[in-house]
């Protein structure tokens, strides 16, 4: 929804003159139990207590809620000069946020046209505020192609990590669209012919929730620079950082039941971070 929200932007700018849906990613939380940011799977216990608590109770076929298929939640994530409520309302007011489906992924995300080539090894952030934009800001089209930073690393208390994505969505002759590349894989770099990254070997023991922590990476950094790039289109670009597969909370409460996770969900999630987009302004 939000991919599509973020296309029709653009194709509303045609008509309007301005995109009035150049909007910053966030996550949150939506209970009624008062504890906001208790996002871990294994210790979710529902939306509200007397629907979805005990796990008995929240696990029960008779229940009739359809709270199996929610979720606990996500986070907002701010990047700001220091923890102080202007400093994070200045943050967000442009843009510089990211939600993350509830794990504490670090995700950093910039795009300029004169980075130099080995950004990714420095990791010179000052640099790339020099030079580019983070996520949430935008940028005038250039001859050549922008340069994007990207720098992800796991929760300490997660699993590693599996890859990075750039998803972009563009306006060409009228119509939006949209793309979505691997970047940089915990397993190799993307395959030449697919531009893929290799599929997954991450294991999850539905016995006892336990993930292999030698599968994955516990950080990932990518330059990349778009192969289809044209400084007449308007375009969007975000990250996606995927980290391996960890037990669903239906799993965990499963275990604790000792009975066997139900068929209806997948017994697995893969928790993500999405950065705010970058926007280009083609003239």
């Amino acid at each position: 929804m939000a991919r599509d929200g973020l296309k029709r932007g653009l194709v509303l700018k045609q008509s309007l003159g301005a995109n009035p849906l150049e909007f910053g990613f966030v996550g949150s939380t939506d209970t009624h139990n008062s504890n906001p940011g208790d996002t871990e799977e294994w210790d979710w216990r529902g939306t509200t207590t007397f629907t979805s608590s005990p796990a008995a109770q929240r696990m029960n076929v008779s229940n009739v809620t359809g709270i199996r298929n929610n979720n606990p939640g996500g986070l907002a994530a701010i990047w700001a000069e220091e923890n102080s409520r202007e400093a994070l309302f200045d943050a967000m007011t442009r843009k510089e946020v990211y939600a993350t489906s509830g794990t504490r992924i670090k995700l950093r995300v910039f795009a300029g046209f004169s980075f130099p080539e080995n950004l990714g090894e420095t990791a010179d952030l000052a640099l790339a505020y020099a030079r580019g934009v983070p996520m949430g800001g935008t940028l005038s089209t250039e001859a050549n192609a922008p340069s994007l930073f990207i720098w992800a690393t796991q929760d300490p208390d997660h699993a590693p990590l599996d890859r990075l994505q750039v998803i972009k969505g563009w306006l060409e002759d009228g119509q939006a669209k949209e793309a979505v590349y691997d970047v940089a894989c915990a397993s190799g770099r993307p395959d030449s012919v697919s531009g893929k990254c290799p599929t997954s070997t991450a294991k999850v023991d539905l016995e006892d929730c336990s993930w292999d922590p030698s599968a994955g990476s516990p950080e990932l950094r990518a330059q990349w620079m778009d192969p289809s790039y044209s400084p007449e289109q308007d375009a969007f670009y975000y990250v996606r950082a995927v980290q391996n597969p960890t037990c669903r909370w239906t799993t965990y409460d499963s275990i604790r039941l000792q009975r066997s996770p139900p068929e209806e969900v997948p017994p697995v999630v893969s928790e993500m971070a999405w950065s705010s987009p970058i926007w280009l302004h083609a003239p």
